[in-house]
């Protein structure tokens, strides 16, 4: 990349991007975030959102309100976000564990996590529209070889069928471009 590519980019950034951060030393509520996008919607026009990452949100609730009422409200209170502004959400979410993690005499053999790992609310998946993990196994292959660089997108639900289908992909990283690179791309070359 030239210079001029460079600054072409980084124009574009700032033209389609906008950041929403709260104040430091602060920790943003959901009603905080969907405040600051509808503002973004009406001046920007922004037409997606991304929400990262769900743990660094406030989630202070009333005692009456368990933590899968909580997450409901809020996962409903982003859909109906979504639809009235006709904007796409991302909301990434952790997995509450990495499921076998330092098993097999000390070298990490990951089981991929499921949309019911996300820590607080079966809610993640029953609410979701799509439901996409994004997992790194660390070891892949009959043989267990290790694969630092591979990274598996694991599409788990597709409500509306012509928007996806269900199905997995493995990427590979490539560190010299900062790429993700399909294996099928990756083996040509």
């Amino acid at each position: 990349m030239d210079m001029q590519e460079l600054l072409d980019a980084l124009v574009w950034i700032d033209t389609h991007f906008h950041i929403i951060r709260p104040m430091p030393d602060t920790m943003p509520t959901i009603e905080y975030i969907l405040d600051k996008a509808r503002a973004a919607v009406m001046r920007y026009g922004i037409r997606g959102l991304v929400i990262d990452p769900y743990n660094e949100l406030d989630h202070r609730r009333s005692s009456v309100f368990s933590e899968t009422e909580h997450v409901s409200r809020m996962l409903t209170k982003i859909k109906r976000f979504a639809q009235h502004y006709d904007c796409h959400v991302w909301f990434v979410a952790h997995p509450r564990t990495q499921r076998g993690f330092g098993t097999g005499g000390g070298s990490a053999s990951l089981t991929a996590p499921t949309m019911y790992d996300i820590s607080g609310s079966a809610n993640f998946i029953n609410k979701a529209d799509n439901g996409i993990v994004v997992h790194r196994p660390w070891s892949t292959g009959e043989d267990g070889a290790q694969d630092p660089n591979a990274v598996q997108l694991l599409v788990r639900k597709v409500r509306n069928k012509l928007a996806g289908k269900i199905g997995d992909a493995t990427l590979r990283y490539d560190r010299a471009t900062g790429c993700y690179v399909d294996d099928v791309m990756q083996l040509q070359n």
